[in-house]
């Protein structure tokens, strides 16, 4: 699309949370293309991609981002928060602080904006061959497993298959986690069939009509690479 010299392009409209498969996290709304040399930004949001890459492309907002001090301010006691509005008025979803399990692991409570439970992040410590894993509960499903591999230095790259006893989504180890600094890749999978697969905290492509997005949203807030204590996943 090309505007003319001194037009500002329209706001890209506000999608549907529910239904969107593939998502990012950023301000990014318009990229630049050879016949609109600058790129147009806008909100920090979740954004789904839309139209034709290098011509009418759009990334469309379908939650808005708090910052820190908003989500301090309107949901007490969360790390995130996400709105259905650019003004941050209607409340979509908070990540609450997270509580340290048995082992080490760090759950992160997803809640709908009365307050119910939506599901939980799971943060799952790694070991001397293995980076840590993901697990996301969603209630009123029945038993979930998750496959993955070890991660690049583990031995020889070998498959590995973990069954977990609980309603649950595992996120298992790195694919692609090395030198060469790309995002590492996670493959989602229940009751054998894909749920989601992310490269790195921000690019997520979800497979799974059952799968609530407000939990996928929420592992991006938090960030894979996050420390242990606190997520930090910036635009």
């Amino acid at each position: 699309m090309n505007f003319a010299k001194g037009q500002e392009p329209e706001p890209v409209a506000t999608v549907p949370w529910a239904t969107v498969n593939r998502f990012v996290i950023g301000t990014l709304e318009r990229p630049a293309t050879k016949k609109q040399r600058q790129a147009v930004r806008g909100e920090r949001a979740v954004r789904a991609p839309r139209g034709r890459k290098g011509y009418d492309q759009v990334f469309a907002p379908c939650a808005y981002v708090a910052s820190a001090e908003e989500t301090a301010a309107r949901v007490p006691g969360a790390e995130f928060a996400l709105f259905e509005d650019a003004a941050r008025e209607r409340l979509l979803c908070s990540v609450g602080v997270p509580a340290e399990e048995a082992r080490g692991v760090l759950a992160y409570p997803v809640r709908d904006a009365a307050g119910a439970e939506v599901g939980t992040v799971r943060r799952v410590p790694g070991g001397p061959l293995r980076r840590h894993t993901w697990r996301m509960t969603q209630p009123g499903h029945p038993e979930i497993t998750g496959t993955g591999e070890l991660a690049q230095h583990g031995p020889a790259g070998k498959a590995i298959s973990i069954g977990l006893a609980a309603t649950s989504v595992l996120l298992d180890t790195a694919t692609r986690a090395g030198a060469d600094g790309k995002p590492r890749e996670l493959t989602w999978a229940a009751e054998g069939k894909n749920v989601m697969h992310s490269a790195g905290s921000k690019e997520m492509t979800l497979r799974a009509d059952w799968f609530d997005r407000r939990l996928a949203f929420a592992f991006a807030l938090i960030g894979d690479g996050a420390a242990p204590n606190r997520g930090a996943a910036r635009a």
